[in-house]
């Protein structure tokens, strides 16, 4: 069978994978907010299971970057519907809401853009002056309209923009002890790090408004020590800890070993914790802190178990155009690529399957897998 032939029979079986999946009823609108599970990510688009007969895909370009390089496949996102069904039978996201009234004011002819609303007759909006503040690195005063899992939506000089949880500053952060809500409404002080015009994105920052003092505080720790602080908020990306006085953050990713949804599952304010201090950020005044890295990571001991060219089986978990995910022996993740599915086997959500192991990807932290056939004379290939 010619190379072509394999790549055609791959995709007809990965069609038929996807079409045999559950039908889902569930309707969404225009503007509707959604969360959907990432399950494919690619240099120009992120596709979400929304629960819906339909995945959800949304350009990459209109993710802030620091949202944007800490987005893995599995992780839940949220977004908001742009159209119903593109020509691929998707739904369409926009990463926030103004994304999509400035495609209705592109669309429509009509002039002028101000707090995610577009008005007649008003000319488009001044992006000169936020080029301006990012270039003379100049502060701005802004007020928290919105908050999300990656950030907040900040509203400054009547235009709406992103500021990410990477760049938010401790003494904001410290406000947050009864949940991201109480964050609405909070005037604060922010600078520009990026202006797109064409994308219609704008990000702000609460770096560089540091005291002396708090510097001064931040110099009494160091760099992989370990400490025991007090946590003051469960927030929906990570934990705000009060160590030693010094505000810390431990983000999600950096919670558990394994994969977490819900911190308030396993925390609460006003818990003891113990961490390690992974940096000083003295831009922002805080200490970036981890737990997981406290404990040796489970997936390089179970690693070792598995070698080139084993035989295991594994539980097909999820199967998307990238290929298929697998739970393996240990609650370790297998993963079958798109290009090495075998176009004669099912790979049906729940069914265990024979595989092979191919590689072992440190960095993802998963078992790369090949297919087990074996042809009439009994050889093996992958």
């Amino acid at each position: 069978m010619s190379k072509n032939s394999l790549t055609n029979s791959s995709k007809s079986i990965m069609e038929e994978l996807l079409a045999s999946q559950p039908q889902k009823l569930s309707t969404l609108h225009r503007g509707q907010e959604v969360e959907g599970e990432i399950v494919s990510i690619s240099d120009k688009e992120i596709v979400l299971d929304l629960g819906t007969k339909s995945e959800g895909a949304i350009a990459t370009r209109e993710i802030p970057q620091p949202v944007l390089k800490d987005l893995k496949v599995g992780d839940k996102l949220k977004a908001f519907v742009s159209m119903q069904e593109n020509e691929h039978g998707q739904v369409v996201l926009s990463f926030d809401r103004q994304s999509i009234a400035m495609r209705d004011m592109r669309s429509s002819g009509r002039g002028g853009f101000r707090g995610g609303k577009s008005f007649r007759g008003r000319r488009p909006m001044d992006w000169s002056k936020f080029v301006s503040a990012r270039n003379q690195k100049s502060k701005l005063q802004g007020k928290v309209i919105e908050v999300n899992k990656g950030g907040l939506i900040v509203e400054a000089a009547g235009t709406r923009g992103f500021l990410p949880n990477s760049q938010v500053g401790f003494e904001l952060l410290s406000k947050s002890g009864e949940g991201m809500e109480n964050l609405i409404g909070q005037d604060l002080t922010i600078t520009v790090i990026e202006v797109d015009q064409n994308n219609n994105k704008l990000i702000f920052s609460q770096r560089g408004q540091v005291s002396d003092e708090v510097k001064k505080k931040l110099s009494e720790f160091k760099k992989d020590q370990k400490m025991t602080g007090k946590i003051v908020a469960v927030l929906p990306f990570g934990l705000v800890v009060d160590v030693s006085g010094a505000e810390g953050l431990v983000f999600i990713s950096d919670v558990s070993w394994d994969k977490v949804d819900d911190l308030s599952l396993d925390y609460a304010r006003g818990d003891s914790v113990e961490v390690l201090i992974l940096g000083l950020d003295e831009e922002l005044g805080r200490l970036n802190l981890s737990i997981k890295q406290l404990k040796e990571d489970p997936f390089t001991k179970a690693a070792k178990s598995y070698t080139p060219d084993d035989v295991i089986k594994g539980e097909v978990l999820s199967v998307s155009e990238q290929g298929v995910t697998l739970r393996l022996a240990d609650e370790v993740e297998g993963f079958l690529p798109a290009a090495k599915m075998n176009p004669d086997a099912n790979y049906e959500v729940g069914k265990t399957v024979t595989l092979l192991v191919d590689s072992i990807d440190t960095i993802r932290r998963r078992v790369i897998l090949a297919p087990f056939v074996t042809s009439t004379a009994g050889l093996i290939y992958k």
